[in-house]
């Protein structure tokens, strides 16, 4: 009985060998699972594209190390590289700053095109072109609002209309109109020392 037992499990014993030698030929799994850990990361990402648009190494590693989501830094001083006359420095600074990157590489990018002419890069990215002024003002704007999406919306629409408002009022009005208007809500205490 008992070798019948074993009789019955020879056939799968057998293949066994065979299946671990097959394993071990084909070890080309196991570089390739040493190469998955030398794939890109979001880190690499970052330092790689924060350098191509023309900041200095060590700042983009300590820039990309210090960011909650590398990736999004990265991709803000790239929109605003490519859709501006800004160097890639101040746009690291100000995306390294705000809490929603991204919206705010969206916010300059929008208000350069559509308020400032818009921008065409030269053909040497890297090399840093002198920094248009309005577009300086437009960059610390967007960074200063809370709501960078939004404050691009109100700068164009304001900036529509050339002859009551220049580029810059429109970019101070739109920043004011974020802060809360005490003259339309008076505050709690203001309005208990009336009732009295």
């Amino acid at each position: 009985m008992l070798l019948n037992v074993l009789h019955s499990y020879r056939p799968s014993l057998s293949l066994w060998p065979l299946s671990l030698g097959l394993l071990l030929w084909n070890g080309s799994l196991l570089p390739a699972l040493a190469d998955s850990a030398t794939d890109w990361n979001q880190f690499d990402v970052c330092v790689t594209d924060l350098t191509t648009s023309g900041v200095d190494g060590n700042q983009a590693k300590s820039a990309c190390a210090g960011a909650l989501i590398p990736k999004q830094l990265s991709e803000c001083v790239v929109m605003i590289r490519n859709g501006s006359p800004l160097e890639a420095t101040p746009a690291l600074q100000a995306c390294y700053q705000v809490r929603r990157p991204v919206d705010l590489g969206n916010c300059v990018v929008d208000i350069q095109n559509s308020v400032l002419g818009g921008y065409t890069p030269p053909a040497d990215a890297t090399k840093g072109v002198s920094s248009n002024d309005l577009s300086l003002l437009a960059l610390n704007s967007c960074r200063e609002s809370l709501l960078p999406g939004r404050h691009s919306e109100c700068v164009i629409a304001l900036s529509r209309d050339n002859t009551t408002s220049s580029p810059q009022i429109a970019m101070d009005t739109c920043l004011a109109a974020e802060d809360f208007p005490r003259d339309l809500f008076p505050t709690y205490s203001q309005t208990q020392e009336k009732a009295q």
